[in-house]
């Protein structure tokens, strides 16, 4: 069966096309136009064809830009392509288009005529008005959080303080009943007097990790070149004391310099540093720092020796106040790696970790090398 092709009646073509088409003479005078044009505008033909002008569709201003800008670039050029204008239609119809035309000559003795090619673009119009209210949407409730933030940072901040004062007090006023001999050895309180000791030092420990926690901002921070070595050094500096009493030895090679922030990049090595000691098994703590690079960024492991976990719980001791074991031998909150993981969400990277329990973990974290930080 041999197909025919379809074949278009130019007429048809012409006043039924998915534009709209009109002609006007050197005065404006519209001299043709297409059924479509006829149907957007809400006019018959022979209200519009040389009853009115293109001048006559127009508003003050199109008015205006017609004659300043339009008619003058198609004298010059002969043509214009995409002109964003409004026309009137009936009864206050309004039609935004864009506007396309070109300069014809029927005969070097006579004027020129004008044709035009209209584009509907009301779709578009409602889009993007559709769009600038989304976007506005979205730029208030950026603010509202940026101001809900700032409260419970402050909030944090205050409650901090507010608890730890009467924490004090009772590790003070506990203290000095041991202290005069109010609490003697193998008794009842003597009991007491350790599980006090113990819960208000980790409430303590609870407190200041949450405030650590709330200061983590990822709209404040400052990105600067970063030297990790530096880093390093500040954050074992920081954990001094844990180091020397778990005796504990670091191993860090030369390591690049990184666009991040410098606190925070402190703040993430301390916590992995000092969670590797916290979790060290029999043998002294021993912890190594490798790191690799691959196009624009880098991957750092810090790897130990301690007791390790099953792979199967990596997910679950990036969470937030989560720990593999809640109450065990060792000391936490369930903080610190929630920090690190939100922490690299800020510098537009990741975190994870490879354990076997009994063969130590290595904890390895990819960021950008030159710094990214990510949309809100």
């Amino acid at each position: 069966m041999i197909e025919q092709g379809f074949t278009e009646d130019s007429e048809d073509l012409y006043q039924n096309a998915p534009f709209g088409y009109m002609t006007t003479g050197a005065d404006g005078k519209i001299v043709n136009i297409n059924s479509t044009l006829l149907k957007w505008l809400g006019y018959e033909r022979n209200e519009i064809v040389l009853q009115k002008s293109f001048q006559d569709l127009l508003g003050m201003g199109e008015k205006i830009y017609f004659e300043t800008h339009i008619m003058p670039l198609l004298h010059i050029h002969q043509e214009i392509s995409e002109i964003n204008i409004e026309l009137k239609g009936k009864d206050s119809r309004r039609l935004p288009t864009l506007l396309n035309g070109m300069q014809i000559f029927k005969s070097s003795n006579e004027s020129p005529f004008f044709r035009f090619s209209v584009l509907n673009i009301t779709q578009r119009k409602q889009y993007e008005v559709e769009l600038i209210k989304a976007r506005k949407q979205a730029e208030q409730t950026v603010e509202r959080l940026r101001q809900v933030n700032e409260g419970l940072e402050h909030f944090a901040y205050t409650a901090s303080h507010d608890l730890q004062a009467p924490l004090n007090t009772i590790s003070s006023l506990v203290g000095l009943l041991e202290k005069e001999g109010h609490l003697p050895p193998d008794t009842d309180g003597k009991m007491y007097y350790s599980l006090i000791l113990e819960n208000t030092q980790r409430m303590k420990l609870m407190i200041k990790d949450l405030l650590d926690y709330s200061k983590i901002d990822g709209n404040e921070n400052e990105f600067e070149e970063v030297s990790l070595n530096e880093v390093c050094s500040l954050a074992l500096e920081m954990i001094e004391v844990q180091a020397k009493e778990n005796n504990a030895t670091f191993n860090i090679p030369v390591l690049p310099v990184i666009v991040a922030d410098k606190i925070q990049m402190i703040r993430l090595f301390q916590n992995l540093f000092s969670n590797a000691i916290k979790y060290r098994s029999e043998a002294d703590p021993v912890i190594s720092v490798e790191f690799e690079e691959k196009g624009d960024k880098i991957t750092v492991f810090v790897n130990d020796n301690g007791i390790g976990f099953k792979q199967k719980s990596t997910d679950e001791i990036f969470g937030f106040m989560k720990r593999l074991n809640p109450h065990g031998r060792v000391p936490g909150t369930g903080i610190g790696l929630a920090s690190c993981k939100r922490i690299l969400e800020i510098h537009g990277g990741t975190i994870s970790a490879n354990s076997i329990p009994g063969n130590g973990s290595t904890f390895f974290f990819t960021l950008p090398i030159e710094g990214e930080k990510p949309e809100y």
